[in-house]
């Protein structure tokens, strides 16, 4: 079986599930993106989160920079992502580059809020490296509250936040980079996940909210408040 399942795209999006094989039915959710967008996708489907890189084990974290610098790991998975970013970046456009994760329903709890669906991450911290620009990151939040996703911004410091260094949502900042890539982390609750076909319904109004910010991207939206 494929390790990595790697779609072709013709837009600026790229949808890419670092966790696949871990965090459950976030590879359905960003295959069915990818597919109704027509945009690119790099899709973890057999590399397994761990500290230690093992590509005869399918060990390695893909959501890890570092280890996806290492053999058989950046063939797989790192050198796509790169490929897509500089065909879309040559045809004169921004590159849009989404990662889905996902996190569980105590998430709710913590945030005192059980309607609470995505935590998004786009590089707060101190100081921050901010890798979705904030009046972009404003509009994508009202889109996804617009098809009805209760959407929350990672604070500073949180694990959601999309901030250190190895993080890949930092790989167009820490890395290699490129101002005209715009990264963000979204972490989806079980619930969003629980079956095949809430996946499925997830990925249609996601892949709504992503295309409408992309599309409308030049207009300012006013600021967002809603902090996990």
């Amino acid at each position: 079986m494929e390790r990595v399942r790697i779609i072709q795209g013709n837009s600026s999006i790229i949808i890419v599930a670092p966790h696949g094989v871990d965090d459950e039915r976030t590879s359905i959710i960003a295959e069915k993106i990818a597919a109704g967008l027509k945009c690119y996708g790099v899709i973890n489907l057999g590399w397994e989160r761990s500290d230690k890189v093992d590509f005869m084990k399918d060990k390695a974290d893909c959501n890890n920079v570092s280890h996806c610098h290492e053999d058989v790991v950046r063939e797989e998975f790192l050198d796509p992502i790169l490929r897509f970013k500089n065909r879309i970046l040559k045809s004169g456009k921004e590159a849009f580059v989404f990662y889905i994760h996902g996190m569980s329903n105590k998430h709710r709890i913590l945030a005192n809020d059980p309607t609470l669906d995505i935590v998004v991450g786009y590089g707060v911290g101190n100081p921050s490296s901010i890798s979705f620009d904030v009046w972009k990151k404003n509009l994508f939040m009202e889109k996804l509250e617009e098809v009805g996703f209760t959407a929350y911004e990672a604070s500073q410091g949180s694990n959601m936040s999309g901030w250190s260094k190895n993080n890949m949502n930092q790989l167009f900042r820490k890395w290699y980079f490129e101002e005209k890539v715009n990264s963000i982390q979204l972490e989806l609750v079980h619930e969003l996940r629980e079956s095949n076909s809430a996946a499925e319904r997830a990925a249609d109004y996601l892949a709504e909210a992503i295309v409408e910010t992309v599309v409308a991207n030049k207009f300012n939206i006013s600021g967002y408040s809603r902090i996990y």
